[in-house]
């Protein structure tokens, strides 16, 4: 009966499964964070460390919340963590993250590109979700 619970945890949970899924693609594939601090200085080694692991760091600390909250249910993790977790701030950051995302890949112009509309279209969904999520907290 306790495998049954924890399987209809992660089913009542699956948007925000989904959402870190799609912020570990943010992550991983997708280059909107890193041309928005490069800006096309690929000369520079230090910009460009900095411009990578800000653009790959920054989604995934955050799809690592909306992973722990649909999978790990019931697990401790780093305390602190945790604390950040239950408050309101967190997920209103990640709004603020996607809102960002959303507005650096219009002004790149890149609306056009399956990369951009993937970027767009789940940045806001994403949004609307953690909005109605948030309010419910």
């Amino acid at each position: 009966m306790k495998r049954q619970s924890a399987a209809s945890e992660i089913l009542k949970n699956m948007p925000l499964l989904l959402g870190g899924v799609f912020l570990i693609y943010l992550a991983v594939v997708d280059e909107t964070i890193f041309t928005a601090i490069t800006m096309g200085n690929l000369n520079n080694r230090i910009l460009v460390t900095i411009a990578t692991t800000l653009a790959a760091g920054i989604p995934m600390f955050f799809a690592v919340g909306l992973v722990k909250k649909s999978v790990l249910v019931g697990q401790e993790t780093i305390y602190y963590y945790e604390e950040l977790l239950k408050r309101r701030s967190f997920w209103i950051l990640t709004i603020v993250l996607l809102a960002i995302i959303s507005t650096l890949v219009l002004l790149q112009g890149r609306v056009a590109t399956i990369e951009g509309l993937v970027a767009i279209i789940g940045s806001v969904s994403l949004s609307i979700y953690l909005t109605i999520y948030t309010r419910k907290l």
